[in-house]
């Protein structure tokens, strides 16, 4: 049974979450706030919720001291009109978001995606590239690789969803918090930026262009 730890001051909140997702077949720990969780042993959950409007530490510091130490996929709950906040949080390494006030049955969705991603993630055996969201630094077969800011966020995008095509619009939101005009390039020209970096540590283009459709990592 998948193990969740729910981090939100809001009582109200928990109680409808942690009902919710037991009917569900979760396992839920409740935490009000981000220094009681940070106490317990994470390897004890598959995924955490974490709000980022939490009292005392906020989410994103909750969410950075625990990216230091471990991997594990973060759903970040934000205000709906928290843009910065929101990709600040994927910046620091939270997996996906859902804004406030928001339906159970998306939440649920998204966490029983984000955990098939990381079961076909652990099955992976390439894992030369590797990221370091709190320091924004990237190796490759430990060689470090120099990055611009767009060009690691991309690549924090595409890395979370190797495999995955994504959409320029995808990929807008993820990076933006916004879908693209339908004529700015921009996102084309830093993936082919990014992609030439990439070049010289794979043979063939690491990061495929889907006709029609986006961008793929090909692999990790």
């Amino acid at each position: 049974m998948n193990k969740i730890a729910l981090i939100d001051d809001d009582l109200e909140i928990r109680r409808l979450l942690d009902q919710y997702f037991v009917k569900n077949g979760f396992e839920v720990s409740d935490f009000a706030d981000g220094e009681s969780f940070l106490t317990e042993d994470c390897k004890q959950f598959n995924i955490v919720i974490l709000d980022i409007g939490l009292p005392g530490m906020d989410g994103l510091e909750v969410c950075r001291k625990l990216r230091q130490n471990s991997s594990i996929p973060i759903i970040m709950l934000t205000a709906a009109s928290d843009d910065f906040d929101r990709i600040l949080g994927l910046e620091l390494g939270a997996d996906d978001y859902v804004s406030k006030p928001f339906n159970p049955r998306e939440l649920l969705a998204r966490v029983k995606a984000l955990l098939r991603r990381v079961s076909v993630e652990d099955d992976t055996t390439d894992s030369r590239i590797h990221i370091n969201h709190v320091a924004r630094s990237v190796t490759i077969d430990s060689v470090q690789v120099e990055l611009t800011g767009a060009e690691f966020d991309l690549l924090c995008v595409l890395h979370k969803q190797a495999g995955t095509v994504l959409t320029r619009n995808e990929i807008g939101e993820l990076l933006r918090g916004r879908r693209t005009q339908p004529f700015d390039r921009s996102i084309d020209t830093i993936v082919s930026r990014l992609r030439q970096k990439l070049a010289d540590y794979f043979e063939g283009e690491i990061i495929q262009s889907v006709r029609g459709k986006g961008y793929t990592l090909l692999s990790k």
